[in-house]
């Protein structure tokens, strides 16, 4: 069927007249006395508000092979070792460790809850801002400003070996494990109203630490600090601590804790050696760290002291 032979038949004939060249008579339409003598009166618009459905949002599923592209796209010096946990299309995780990458402007098209940057020479993390992490590794990273965490729900961060020395974006964090070893941070009252459970210091300038005091902390590692007085960990609900080669003289404020691990340096100890013997240790030592470990069940290490 054309399209000719589709259309209503008056419509048909007027056209037909119409290409031979004739003009059409418009054909008057009869009308009564009264409206002809009267201005008749247009029938009402109706107006409809019509409300658009917004359509949703399409959803971008992504595979590895793409998510190397992307990367690679902002990335030229990118050798595609990256690696991804994937859900429905998502990456959830993105570990980066050790890639070649300084730009982190892919991440505007994704949402990750975990994600690793540690070994990279990334120094801007601003488009991390406005995301939802858990998870963010920046260890032996060039990063120096954590504004853009500033607000993000991380519960694990490490930063070890990085420049960083202001923790203040971290402020309401619900963190639970903090890694700032070898780091430039001398201020921990950014931690004040955390609920961290596991922190690394060693290697810090870190002198005080007053505001641990009161954190549900379960491990702490002030090896190699600045700290000299542990009164503000009385009471706490810490199990394993790391003290070694350190200035603190007095244990005294260990009394009535309930550790399983003690690490520390007994040549510096003036005070309280009697209050360490007394805890419920599982192990005890001089020294806990990647170079080495000495720990030992506590009846050998004190028998070293005689009684």
């Amino acid at each position: 069927m054309t399209f000719m032979s589709r259309l209503p038949l008056p419509l048909l004939v007027s056209l037909l007249i119409t290409s031979c060249g004739e003009k059409s008579t418009p054909v008057a339409t009869p009308t009564s006395s009264v409206a002809s003598s009267t201005t008749a009166t247009p029938a009402p618009t109706i107006v409809t508000n019509t409300v658009k459905t917004p359509e949703p949002a399409k959803t971008t599923f992504w595979s590895t092979e793409r998510l190397h592209t992307e990367i690679k796209f902002h990335n030229p010096g990118y050798e595609g070792n990256g690696e991804f946990s994937m859900e429905e299309g998502q990456p959830i995780a993105i570990s980066l460790r050790g890639a070649k990458i300084t730009n982190l402007e892919f991440l505007n098209q994704l949402k990750p809850l975990a994600l690793d940057l540690s070994n990279t020479p990334i120094k801007d993390i601003r488009p991390v801002k406005g995301m939802k992490l858990l998870e963010l590794y920046l260890e032996d990273s060039p990063v120096t400003d954590l504004s853009p965490l500033r607000g993000m729900p991380l519960e694990k961060l490490y930063l070890s070996r990085t420049p960083v020395s202001d923790l203040s974006a971290l402020e309401g964090a619900p963190l639970i494990e903090l890694n700032l070893v070898e780091t430039k941070v001398t201020d921990l009252t950014p931690l004040a109203k955390s609920r961290t459970q596991m922190l690394w210091l060693t290697g810090t300038p870190v002198s005080k630490i007053t505001a641990l005091q009161g954190l549900p902390l379960v491990s702490l590692t002030l090896h190699r600090t600045l700290v000299t007085d542990l009164s503000p960990l009385s009471g706490s609900t810490l199990q394993r601590l790391h003290i070694g080669q350190t200035s603190v003289t007095d244990l005294t404020p260990l009394k009535g804790m309930s550790l399983t691990r003690l690490v520390f340096s007994p040549a510096n100890i003036k005070t309280g050696l009697d209050v360490a013997r007394e805890l419920s240790l599982q192990e005890i030592g001089t020294k806990f760290d990647e170079e080495s470990k000495d720990l030992q069940p506590p009846a050998a290490f004190w028998a070293q002291f005689g009684k």
